[in-house]
C-alpha cells in the first residue's frame, strides 16, 4: 500500500463515526471529559443558566406528567424509573409542545449551531444511572447543572475512569460513547440539562448520524414489544435497522417543521 493511500485510510477511519448499535465496545481516542473552556459554546449556555432553569422547571411544574423514566429502557436506573427526562430536541427530532413553551429556551438552543439533542434530566435522591455507553462518538455530550444538592462522595458522574460532580450553572462536557456512571446519594434531586453538540469534523453528516441514532433507539424499543425479533438472523434486524435509518432521514426535516409528532 503506497504511503498516500495508507493515510487516506487513516483519515477516513478517523472521521468516520463510531456506532453502539450492534453492542460494540467504544475503543475511540476521545477524551473522557473535554475542556469547557475550548468549546465556545459552553459560556453561552452558562450566561443564561438562570433563564433556561426557570423556563424549564416552570413546565415541570405546570405538566409534570411530561417528566417521564427515560423512555428506551427504563431499567437503565436503579431503582428503576428513578431517571427521568423530558426533550425539546431528540437527535434532531423536535418535540414541538415542549418548545412552545419554551421560547426563550429555545432562542438559546438555535444560538448555538449543531446543536442535535437538548433535554433536562432529574436523577432522584437515593438513586443511580447504571454503567452503559452511550449511541455515537460523533457528538460532544454536555450537562449544565440546574439543582445539584451536593458533592462528592455523595453526587458525582464517572466517565471511564475519571470521576467529578456537577456544579450549579457550569458546563461539564464529555464523551457518551465511553462507559458512564452517576448516583445520588443525597436527599433531593439532582436537575441538570443535558444536551448534545456535533463534534466539528462531523457536521456535514448531522442528519444521517440523528438517522443512525434514531434507528438504533427505535430497534432498542422494538425489541421488549416484539421478543421474536432477538431470534432473527443479523441480516433481518440490519435490514430492519437500516429501513428505518433511510425513512427517518427521509422524514426527520418534515417533522421538524411541521408540527407532527408531540
Amino acid at each position: 500500500m503506497s504511503t498516500s493511500t495508507q493515510t487516506s485510510t487513516e483519515t477516513n477511519k478517523i472521521t468516520q463515526p463510531w456506532y453502539s448499535v450492534w453492542g460494540d465496545r467504544y475503543n475511540g481516542n476521545q477524551p473522557p471529559f473535554y475542556n469547557r473552556e475550548d468549546l465556545p459554546w459552553t459560556k453561552v449556555m452558562e450566561d443564561n443558566w438562570e433563564l433556561m432553569r426557570d423556563e424549564l422547571l416552570q413546565l415541570i411544574e405546570d405538566k409534570p406528567d411530561r417528566l417521564q423514566p427515560y423512555f428506551i429502557n427504563k431499567t437503565m436506573a436503579f431503582p428503576p424509573r428513578q431517571w427521568k427526562t423530558m426533550g425539546l430536541y431528540f437527535w434532531r427530532y423536535k418535540i414541538h409542545r415542549n418548545c412552545r413553551r419554551c421560547p426563550e429556551t429555545l432562542k438559546i438552543i438555535k444560538s448555538i449551531k449543531h446543536i442535535s439533542s437538548f433535554s433536562i434530566s432529574v436523577l432522584e435522591a437515593g438513586s443511580n444511572i447504571n454503567p452503559h455507553q452511550g449511541d455515537t462518538d460523533a457528538i460532544i455530550r454536555c450537562h449544565l447543572g440546574l439543582v445539584v444538592p451536593g458533592e462528592l462522595p455523595d453526587l458525582g458522574f464517572q466517565v471511564g475512569s475519571k470521576i467529578k460532580t456537577w456544579e450549579v450553572g457550569k458546563c461539564l462536557p464529555f464523551c457518551d460513547a465511553i462507559t458512564h456512571t452517576a448516583w445520588n446519594h443525597t436527599k433531593k434531586r439532582r436537575i441538570i440539562i443535558n444536551f448534545d453538540v456535533v463534534r466539528p469534523e462531523f457536521i456535514h453528516k448531522k442528519n444521517r448520524i440523528c438517522a443512525h441514532v434514531l434507528a438504533s433507539s427505535g430497534i432498542q424499543m422494538l425489541y421488549p414489544k416484539f421478543p421474536s425479533l432477538k431470534n432473527k438472523s443479523g441480516y433481518w434486524r440490519k435490514t430492519i435497522y437500516h429501513l428505518i435509518r433511510v425513512m427517518t432521514l427521509i422524514l426527520l426535516p418534515v417533522q421538524r417543521i411541521s408540527g407532527i409528532g408531540k
